[in-house]
């Protein structure tokens, strides 16, 4: 259903590349032009759902109890994306104690209230990428930093302020769902990163992608690979065009360098450095990897945002007058 009904244009428009013939068919007299919204969440819930009855888990034996895990409001549009065995029972226990004016009401409308203010300043961030974007390179060098910055901090404000107001409003029912963001730009290493940034969606990943295809268990080219594959999946769950293509082999490719460089740091600071060497090291290493991994993530927006040559030509505006 998610392929089809947001890759088909996709998919058969890359495919006419390559042979010309399929043209003739008129794919797009019945393949959809819009998906349904917030297909790609409630499609990743009900695999979720499938794949762990599957495995053993207890299945939801009442339909009503199904009908509010597949529509529960705050989180259906942008997540976080829920997992049953978690969500049923904090919505019953939000149920049996739900009472107006009660801690978690006061605490789920301060996260609201957090949410909106995120929002709002997303916007502000919006208007003022747009403004600046198109003219990148005439921009004085500061003021592209600045853009830089800004691009980045519009997709978390944005994000995190879905997020947040959908914990918020879960909250003020008096159900708790996970969180989705843990200051993500505190990170120091793109593993790291990917473990504080929609947290639902890397463990979902993590958990019926990447596991089921042999995780750290396999060879480590094959590792390697696996560590790509799941991040171009990643890229395009989130659109279907080849930018996101790219920004999800960026980040798989960030990942095997990061874990290839940890490995040969690990063995030289154990072969050759002193034990006060080795603790110098790593504390200088923490701030150089929080400094690179920021550089490297928020470069990685421009591969989101634009397309590949644009986004290239603004990378490039970064370091010349």
């Amino acid at each position: 259903a998610l392929v089809f009904y947001k890759y088909t244009l996709f998919l058969f428009g890359n495919l006419v590349q390559v042979i010309p013939g399929l043209a003739a068919f008129p794919v797009s007299e019945w393949a959809p032009t819009v998906a349904p919204l917030a297909i790609s969440f409630f499609v990743f819930e009900f695999v979720h759902y499938m794949v762990d009855v599957r495995r053993g888990h207890e299945p939801i034996r009442s339909p009503l109890e199904f009908l509010v895990f597949a529509v529960f409001f705050p989180t259906l549009v942008a997540g976080p994306i829920k997992r049953y065995e978690q969500f049923l029972p904090a919505l019953k226990e939000g149920v049996a104690q739900a009472r107006f004016f009660s801690a978690d009401t006061q605490v789920g409308f301060i996260r609201v209230l957090v949410g909106f203010a995120k929002k709002f300043v997303a916007d502000g961030l919006t208007m003022y990428v747009n403004g600046m974007a198109p003219a990148f390179e005439q921009q004085l060098l500061a003021d592209r930093w600045l853009v830089f910055a800004a691009i980045a901090f519009r997709i978390y404000f944005d994000f995190s302020g879905y997020s947040d107001m959908a914990i918020g409003f879960s909250r003020m029912m008096g159900i708790r769902i996970a969180e989705n963001f843990n200051w993500p730009y505190l990170a120091t290493g793109v593993r790291e990163f990917w473990r504080r940034w929609h947290i639902s969606l890397s463990t979902w990943i993590r958990d019926y992608i990447y596991i089921p295809m042999g995780g750290q268990r396999v060879h480590p080219a094959l590792h390697a690979l696996n560590l790509v594959a799941v991040f171009v999946i990643c890229g395009l769950w989130h659109g279907a065009a080849w930018n996101f293509v790219l920004w999800g082999l960026y980040h798989g490719c960030g990942l095997v360098v990061q874990q290839m460089a940890r490995t040969w740091r690990s063995r030289l600071l154990a072969g050759f450095a002193p034990a006060p060497l080795a603790v110098a090291a790593r504390a200088g290493g923490a701030f150089g990897g929080w400094a690179l991994t920021t550089f490297f993530v928020w470069s990685g927006w421009l591969l989101f945002f634009y397309p590949a040559a644009k986004a290239l030509t603004m990378f490039k505006a970064l370091f010349h007058a």
